[in-house]
């Protein structure tokens, strides 16, 4: 599923078959290409951003390094696992925090150093694209790294590339029925919030954006970004639809001539949505903004717009919440 894809459709194509769903590798690629198993499902290969990773047993302890993949791995039923949690900027796990506190947390504004993961053992370092740490890092220590496929370069942002994480990390953990079971439960509650904004009806202009911990910067979110397919699901147009990227610092003269009816506001760190709505009202020159003059300002942590799993729980807060704006 692209985001350019019609919404009417935007959820049919997730698929529909779970071995079709299965099939797919962490990069979107068929698994006839990038994973060859043994009958007993290993050795496995798996393309991570188009790097081939291949185990020759199912992982056993794991370093999870930012918000993202420890959620993921939860959802696949698979928490146990983890060992250490890293630079989570914005922890928020949303639903799969109570399968999650076992884990160390250590580092949250910083990657964790070479020696430091090491020193932990894991079997598998589970990451993003532009971490400080990097495969080859690793590798003459055998520790395979994963990018999870929301974070890659080419990602697109949609449901399909976080269900397809879920369920490849069911099939590399060995924990396929749990993965399984969540994908179908997290696409049921997908398509009941998308039932609830079928295409035809009224569009209204929107943008998400995120302010720096310090407040220097504001950035916005474009057409590679989960929340632009939540938006797209909510019936809002995001004015920074044309810009092919996942995250980018705002042009204030854009964003005002675009003047957007709602704004996403995203929290992080010791941000609280209070706080971030003030911040924006206290910028004089966005003072003459729809959303904020007419206050529309949604604020919510960043963590239910991220590639992973809690943006399913995101998509149906953001459906509340614009709800009551109405």
């Amino acid at each position: 599923m692209s985001v350019s894809t019609p919404l009417g459709r935007a959820l049919s194509i997730i698929p529909v078959a779970l071995a079709a769903v299965l099939a797919l590798t962490s990069c979107g690629a068929p698994a006839s290409e990038n994973a060859q198993p043994s009958d007993g499902g290993f050795p496995l290969t798996i393309s991570s951003c188009g790097r081939d990773v291949r185990f020759e047993r199912p992982p056993a302890r794991v370093v999870t390094v930012g918000s993202i993949a420890a959620p993921l791995i939860a959802a696949a039923g698979a928490a146990d696992r983890i060992v250490t949690r890293t630079f989570e900027t914005a922890p928020f796990p949303g639903e799969y925090a109570p399968a999650l506190t076992h884990a160390e947390m250590i580092t949250p504004t910083a990657d964790l150093a070479r020696e430091q993961i090491i020193a932990r053992t894991p079997d598998l370092v589970v990451s993003f694209e532009g971490a400080a740490i990097k495969p080859e890092d690793l590798s003459t220590a055998g520790i395979p790294l994963l990018v999870t496929r929301g974070y890659c370069k080419n990602a697109a942002g949609t449901y399909d590339d976080i269900f397809a994480d879920i369920a490849l990390y069911g099939r590399l953990f060995g924990t396929a029925k749990q993965a399984d079971d969540t994908v179908s439960a997290l696409r049921g509650r997908v398509s009941t919030v998308a039932d609830k904004h079928r295409p035809g009806t009224p569009t209204r202009p929107a943008a998400a954006l995120i302010l720096s911990r310090d407040g220097a910067t504001l950035s916005a979110y474009g057409s590679t970004s989960t929340v632009h397919t939540q938006m797209g699901m909510l019936g809002l147009d995001n004015i920074f639809g044309d810009v092919a990227k996942r995250n980018f610092e705002a042009s204030t003269e854009t964003l005002i001539a675009r003047n957007p009816e709602v704004i996403i506001a995203l929290t992080q760190g010791d941000q609280t949505p209070d706080s971030v709505r003030q911040a924006l009202r206290n910028r004089p020159e966005l003072a003459s903004l729809s959303a904020i003059r007419d206050d529309r300002i949604i604020a919510v942590p960043f963590g239910y717009t991220g590639p992973g799993p809690v943006a399913v729980e995101g998509l149906e807060v953001l459906s509340a919440k614009l709800g009551a704006l109405r």
